[in-house]
């Protein structure tokens, strides 16, 4: 079906990271990915972070915050929903039979959760105990890696 792609992978689109230019090509290539309400959390909560600490000026953060309202309201970015009942409760089995060696966080695994949840057979992610349980959760994973120092202006996934 269609790749899950994890909240700080969808930062790096935005904002400049080392993993920038990787993250914007692999979710070009993946089509439109799925956006729950984790997602909306997580990514504003992150670029909220970064204007506080002063990594992004007000203005840059105006206008990253609509890129991202453009890639949603474009479907690049597709809202999905959640049965949050099941997605919480595939998590609890995943940290169960799990965590203990994987040494996930707990709202890793409830990313790992909802990508199986939503039928997607593939887990984009930079955070490597997370991409070790989404492997045992039998997703395809492509894990992010830097490929070259920061990289240039932010952009929207289009």
């Amino acid at each position: 079906m269609r790749s899950y792609v994890d909240s700080s992978v969808l930062v790096a689109i935005y904002v400049p990271e080392p993993t920038s230019a990787w993250a914007r090509r692999q979710v070009r290539a993946s089509g439109s990915v799925p956006w729950s309400q984790l997602h909306d959390l997580e990514v504003r909560n992150a670029l909220w972070l970064l204007c506080g600490r002063k990594a992004l000026s007000a203005a840059e953060l105006a206008a990253v915050l609509a890129q991202l309202e453009d890639d949603i309201g474009s479907g690049r970015l597709l809202r999905v929903e959640v049965d949050w009942p099941v997605a919480f409760a595939r998590a609890q089995a995943l940290s169960k039979a799990h965590a203990a060696r994987v040494l996930c966080r707990s709202l890793d695994i409830l990313h790992v959760a909802l990508a199986v949840e939503l039928g997607c057979t593939q887990f984009v992610s930079a955070d490597h105990r997370q991409v070790r349980l989404a492997r045992l959760a039998r997703l395809r994973v492509v894990e992010l890696r830097p490929r070259r120092a920061a990289g240039g202006r932010s952009g929207s996934m289009g």
